[in-house]
């Protein structure tokens, strides 16, 4: 059972963590397991050993959560936002009692506590404001439109990045390339595939270019882009500093790790990459999200020991404000809040009754 609880731990944190808003840190805590992960994040050898065989499953269930359930969680927010939200939520308030105990293993609440949660929870509904007026734009967009059986296609690189090369696979059948428009005399078709568009000459499209061309289509294009970036010694450093920055953000319950990279304009570079195994991206992605996660985790563990009180009282603050930052758009008396509601109870008890089987050590 604490197999099979340890994969669906690790699903629960490595599908969070690819959802902005929603805190990577906070289902550790919802789950019972934010020590255990922690001591493994800071290279605590003695913890390791000690949960060796937990962690194991936590892993493969987080990568799992990452890499396989991305486009289901994706689907999910589309289709179900309300519910999909509620149930996170749930799990948010289940975990309540969970903390509180964690807490309060050494000594009781006192007056002081308040200044941690409030704090906290300042500054977890300040990000969620800050993100509800920030965006990060997708790195490239596709427009196409046309009539009469020819479609025109165009694709534009947001990003303050050259994209070193292109395709884009055109998955229909029956496709014919009409002409191209006179500032993309570049593109042309590979012989291997008569499906698949890609520059002849070059291939660079600089940051805030387009690149356009026309389809003759019987039906409308379902078009696939693939591209990589330039890569260039101050993109790695960025790349590296914000993943950086959101892996030590990723284990603090009620913020965002995904959230910090949309405010550092590196989000949906990063899931793009993650999409196509751009490892031109991946590679200075993982280094910062490691080097991130082991100091993040030493500093928490260094609080926790000298001040756990205080720690677990701004969780608490944290947790609260997450409650904010997540809420549904359009929550309100409506059929969506009403079905949410039963997701929300599910998600309440098995939180709750996992705090309630959860052993604190002291």
């Amino acid at each position: 059972m604490g197999n099979v609880l340890g994969i669906v731990f690790g699903l629960i944190f490595g599908a969070a963590n690819i959802i902005p808003g929603v805190s990577g840190g906070t289902m550790l805590v919802t789950c019972g397991c934010y020590d255990k992960v922690c001591g493994a994040l800071a290279l605590d050898f003695k913890e390791i050993k000690k949960n060796l065989k937990f962690l194991i499953f936590f892993g493969v269930g987080a990568i799992i959560g990452i890499i396989g359930f991305s486009n289901i969680i994706t689907l999910l927010f589309d289709r179900f936002p309300t519910q999909t939200y509620m149930f996170f939520i749930g799990l948010i308030i289940g975990s309540v009692p969970l903390i509180v105990r964690n807490a309060t293993v050494k000594e009781k609440f006192r007056p002081i506590c308040l200044v941690p949660f409030i704090l906290a929870l300042a500054l977890v509904i300040g990000l969620a404001v800050l993100e509800q007026n920030s965006a990060d734009p997708a790195p490239v967009t596709i427009a196409e439109g046309g009539e009469n059986g020819t479609y025109t296609v165009t694709f534009t690189n947001n990003s303050d990045k050259t994209i070193e090369s292109w395709t884009m696979k055109i998955e229909n059948k029956n496709i014919a390339f009409g002409e191209c428009s006179e500032n993309v005399t570049l593109i042309g078709k590979e012989a291997s595939d008569p499906n698949t568009v890609k520059p002849s000459d070059g291939g660079e499209v600089l940051p805030r270019q387009s690149v356009t061309f026309t389809l003759e289509a019987s039906e409308k294009p379902v078009l696939k882009l693939k591209y990589s970036y330039t890569v260039t010694i101050g993109f790695v450093f960025t790349i590296i500093g914000a993943s950086f920055l959101a892996a030590m953000a990723m284990i603090i319950p009620g913020v965002s790790g995904s959230f910090i990279m949309v405010l550092l304009g590196t989000y949906a570079t990063v899931i793009g990459a993650v999409k196509d195994f751009n490892f031109g991206v991946l590679i200075p992605t993982a280094i910062g999200v490691v080097l991130g996660l082991v100091l993040g985790a030493r500093l928490i563990r260094l609080l926790l020991k000298k001040h756990r009180l205080m720690v677990f009282s701004a969780i608490l603050g944290l947790c609260a404000g997450s409650l904010y930052a997540i809420l549904p758009e359009g929550f309100g008396l409506n059929i969506d809040t009403a079905a949410g509601a039963a997701v929300l109870a599910l998600g309440f008890a098995l939180s709750f009754i996992v705090g309630k089987r959860t052993k604190i050590e002291e």
